[in-house]
């Protein structure tokens, strides 16, 4: 429950770290379903967290809106819950796909396209907060923001979960700035999509269990223990220190949006006022706000 709230629009991804350091401790393996639904459910977030980011940059805002409260309300039908999805359970998930469990994948796509038109018609955010390779390095920055850099760090690579069988990477972009990192997010949504079709269509034909019956307390070997995957932001990492016992003595998340903020002071380094205020106001906050 806690580790859905530190990124409310990536929720499954927090709640997924803990649950794969857990499992990792207890030498656990999830059944094959759950990990094919666990992965379409990461990519699902990804959407999510980046067509809300994106949403500013579109010129019909009710129509991406209605297509990220789909998007939501597709996920709270699958779980039950009112808020967010806690669909992740030590060796599985609390419920299966339900039948006829649909997502607005076609108008994401068009949403993309539409969103890469204006991003491409827009230069206002060329040049703007660049953070180089070098950058991303120093401050630990990893997701969209380095591959906008030309750092791909994607934990996806490494083929956790389902990823060795269905990872489609986006292209990354050089120049580092605002508009780098807005395409990356763009050309996201497409390779996520393609993975979440893909996914929904194996699980269509393969039939399973999609969790392991266990203890309700459960006891977590002694020692540390740490687990990380690609959040839609970056590296999310879970530290998990047992004393052997069925409460954590210790449980530390590394949250990839932390790392990012702290980069902020460099990325606004030379950049002139009048570009803050401009990309400040866009966003929806005062111009005032900019001194802030």
């Amino acid at each position: 429950m806690l580790a859905d709230r530190h990124d409310w629009l990536s929720a499954f991804s927090g709640e997924l770290v803990v649950t794969m350091t857990i499992e990792s401790a207890m030498r656990l393996t999830p059944p094959p379903r759950a990990v094919m639904l666990r992965t379409m459910l990461a990519e699902v977030g990804r959407i999510h967290s980046h067509l809300s980011f994106l949403s500013y940059l579109t010129d019909d805002p009710q129509r991406l809106w209605s297509v990220v409260d789909r998007i939501r309300e597709a996920l709270l039908d699958w779980s039950g819950n009112r808020v967010h999805p806690m669909l992740n359970r030590v060796g599985g998930l609390s419920a299966d796909l339900p039948a006829g469990w649909r997502l607005p994948l076609d108008d994401v796509r068009r949403l993309a396209d539409d969103l890469e038109r204006r991003l491409e018609a827009d230069g206002r955010f060329r040049g703007l907060a660049v953070l180089d390779r070098g950058d991303c390095l120093a401050f630990g920055l990893s997701g969209p923001v380095a591959r906008a850099a030309g750092l791909d760090l994607d934990r996806r690579r490494s083929g956790y979960l389902a990823y060795d069988e269905v990872f489609s990477p986006a292209p990354t972009r050089a120049e580092g700035d605002g508009h780098a990192r807005l395409a990356v997010l763009v050309d996201e949504l497409r390779t996520s999509s393609d993975m979440v079709e893909r996914l929904l269509a194996r699980a269509a034909g393969t039939p399973g269990e999609v969790g392991i019956r266990l203890a309700r307390r459960l006891k977590v070997p002694e020692g540390e223990h740490w687990s990380e995957l690609e959040a839609p932001w970056g590296i999310a990492g879970s530290l998990l220190v047992s004393r052997g016992g069925s409460t954590p003595w210790r449980l530390a998340l590394r949250t990839p949006s932390f790392a990012n903020l702290s980069a902020l002071g460099r990325a606004l380094e030379g950049t002139p006022e009048t570009a803050i205020a401009d990309a400040v106001a866009t966003i929806g906050y005062s111009v005032g706000d900019a001194d802030k």
